[in-house]
């Protein structure tokens, strides 16, 4: 119970009253977990996680927290995601700041911070060579922290070199945000450039120096169809379509990077793709086109799907003429 500062009474500003109103004003909205959503929201309003909203039903929210908490809950009952709304995503175990610059991180895409750690542990401990590592279309940056966090003595002691770039000026800036914000913003490069444009020594708007062809390249680009992001329900009408749409089969900008590798990938370097349900084997096409010897492996997601294309380039043995 708390005062509005009117002399009335309102019950509803307690944890438990608030969470029923907020699930009562999800229960419509184009959401299938308005419950959890609700509790999402009011544990933000408070400042604490759901575990604390549900220990202290009788919590009192201050009034005006508790205008901004309904404003909250009508934004969410028109579909805007619950990350936008918070300002952030909690995703492979870090804070990720989010906003309508960039894609929210999904579950789906730690398969390939977890393989890119992978590939570079490997590459690591297998000789003294430094690694190189890139991070095509970054978005929030989200993959690149992930690596900076995981390779911190690495990237100080210039074991790897780590390489963050975006197509779009918006987020290449929130991958700025987040990398300072968890105290990497010394150990990547960000480049302003389209997909591995760049790579080699060649010319890249932004750049801050020349950059180096990569060992291991990270890449969650646009793989929905045109169709599916006009036609989608939920988050994805607030997000940029640049981080979405892929054209009529959803693998345009794919084509695009898979094109590059034979110029721009190292030798002996990996590319890991994130791509669609049902792109698995046409990815494997396109990979045994390129030109250069190639191994395709498809790493699936915790439902089986296959989610992260690897293209593993054979010619180890070449010089590298960058």
């Amino acid at each position: 119970m708390a005062s509005t500062g009117h002399g009335a009474r309102v019950a509803s500003l307690d944890a438990a009253a608030l969470l029923a109103r907020a699930a009562s004003g999800l229960a419509t909205a184009p959401t299938e977990t308005p419950r959890l959503d609700a509790e999402l929201l009011v544990a933000h309003a408070f400042g604490r996680d759901r575990t604390w909203v549900h220990a202290h039903p009788d919590a009192v929210l201050d009034p005006g927290k508790a205008h901004e908490l309904a404003a909250w809950v009508q934004r969410r009952a028109e579909g805007e995601p619950i990350a936008y709304i918070r300002g952030f995503k909690e995703w492979f175990g870090i804070r990720i700041a989010v906003d309508r610059r960039a894609l929210i991180p999904r579950p789906e895409t730690e398969l390939l911070a977890e393989s890119a750690i992978a590939e570079i542990a490997t590459r690591l401990t297998a000789d003294s060579r430094a690694v190189i590592a890139w991070d095509v279309a970054t978005g929030s940056g989200a993959v690149a922290v992930a690596l900076a966090l995981r390779f911190r003595t690495a990237l100080a002691l210039r074991r790897v070199r780590l390489v963050a770039s975006d197509l779009a000026p918006e987020a290449l800036e929130l991958a700025a945000e987040n990398l300072a914000r968890h105290g990497a913003a010394s150990l990547a490069t960000l480049a302003l450039g389209d997909l591995l444009e760049g790579a080699g020594g060649g010319e890249m708007p932004a750049a801050a120096a020349r950059l180096p062809r990569p060992d291991v390249v990270t890449a969650n680009l646009p793989y929905l169809t045109t169709a599916e992001v006009a036609t989608a329900p939920g988050s994805i009408a607030y997000e940029p379509a640049l981080a979405l749409d892929g054209g009529p089969d959803g693998l345009n900008v794919i084509r695009r990077l898979l094109s590059q590798l034979p110029e721009r990938l190292a030798p002996g370097g990996v590319a890991l793709l994130e791509i669609g349900a049902g792109q698995a084997s046409t990815v494997g096409e396109l990979a045994g086109e390129l030109g250069m010897p190639a191994a395709v492996t498809l790493l699936p997601d915790l439902a089986g799907i296959p989610r992260v294309a690897r293209i593993a380039r054979l010619d180890a043995g070449m010089g590298d003429p960058s």
